[in-house]
């Protein structure tokens, strides 16, 4: 199998398992506290097991490449797994992962401000089209009651945008020493101020379902796939959760989001898939001038 093929893979399995990812928080209905613990300690145990297996030949060489950015990065990790349940708490879905489907503009804005970053003339227009259209969101939301969750939607997608930004800026560091660092760093500090073991029989098993079949596999699939392609058909593929989520939870739960987010929604994922087939063709022209560049 081919690298790229390989990337569509292992991303796109990536995003399948974790778009129930919404519909359980739901079903489970805990505080987000309580919640984050168990999500945080199955998390750091997939990662420890991940690493024991891939690195076993050189442990000293793993933890050698430890360094400050992964804990800055671990720190943003466990500010948006928090943003994140919380906004599924308080709005609905499809105003959080509408949201959250923004991402990618917002973390090519910070590379601009902290990175000096060039942004071409289709990112700044699908960034203030995008905007606009959670403005209207977020209007929409407020008046129904949803500002919490709204705000919190915001919250996630600027810290995963903050948490991209760092990997861009070094991207040498261990997204599996990241992701055990933010997950043992959920499990310690919610361990302390909620009361996770109060789940009733039915949220510990939609929490076990969560937290063991789906999560860590995913975000083990989502880690490997984006090596093997380029970050802008990553981020189209990772947009698919926007829309599957939203999907698993009309399905099992009937919630039906308003006409406003829904014609907003979708505008919102044509823009940014807009915008990611956009800088795929630059980035092919770039590739193949520079190809043809050094031929001659």
């Amino acid at each position: 199998m081919r690298d790229y093929h390989k990337g569509l893979v292992l991303t796109g399995s990536g995003v399948l398992l974790i778009s129930p990812d919404a519909l359980l928080i739901r079903l489970i209905d805990a505080p987000p506290l309580d919640l984050m613990f168990w999500r945080g300690l199955m998390l750091f145990l997939a990662m420890c097991l991940m690493i024991a297996v891939r690195e076993r030949r050189d442990y000293r060489a793993f933890f050698a490449r430890f360094c400050w950015p992964v804990l800055v990065a671990a720190a943003i990790a466990f500010a948006m797994y928090f943003c994140f349940i919380n906004a599924i708490t308080h709005t609905t879905t499809a105003n959080a992962l509408f949201i959250l489907a923004a991402t990618p503009l917002i973390a090519a804005t910070i590379g601009r401000l902290f990175l000096a970053e060039r942004l071409s003339w289709f990112t700044w227009a699908a960034a203030f089209v995008v905007i606009a259209l959670i403005a209207v969101i977020a209007g929409d939301s407020f008046n129904a009651g949803g500002g919490l969750g709204v705000i919190s939607a915001l919250g996630a997608s600027l810290a995963l945008a903050m948490f991209f930004t760092v990997f861009r800026a070094y991207p040498d560091i261990s997204r599996m020493q990241v992701f055990a660092i933010s997950g043992g760093l959920m499990a310690l500090l919610c361990s302390q101020i909620a009361t996770p073991f109060d789940f009733t029989d039915q949220q510990m098993t939609y929490t076990l379902i969560l937290t063991i079949v789906f999560i860590p596999p995913a975000t083990i699939l989502m880690t490997m796939g984006p090596r093997y392609l380029p970050a802008a058909e990553a981020s189209l593929l990772i947009l698919l959760e926007s829309v599957l989520g939203p999907i698993w939870v009309y399905l099992v739960l009937k919630e039906v989001p308003s006409a406003t987010t829904m014609v907003c929604g979708a505008a919102i994922l044509l823009v940014v898939g807009w915008h990611t087939i956009m800088a795929t063709r630059r980035d092919r022209a770039l590739a193949a001038s520079s190809t043809g560049a050094v031929s001659e």
